[in-house]
């Protein structure tokens, strides 16, 4: 193989190998929701009528 063939295939498969990684950063993201929660922590007081309160149970 040419040196010109081999720098082709090495293009080729680090672009392959980019788009590979964009689809998985992509596939393995959270959603919106679930990244705003992510700092939210449950307090044992807190109100139902409090604005942004979590409460465990799954209501």
């Amino acid at each position: 193989m040419s040196v010109v063939g081999i720098l082709l295939h090495l293009g080729r498969a680090i672009i392959h190998a980019h788009n590979n990684a964009k689809v998985r950063n992509l596939m393995d993201a959270s959603p919106p929701e679930t990244r705003r929660d992510m700092g939210r922590q449950v307090s044992p007081g807190a109100s139902e009528k409090e604005p942004g309160a979590i409460h465990p149970g799954g209501r």
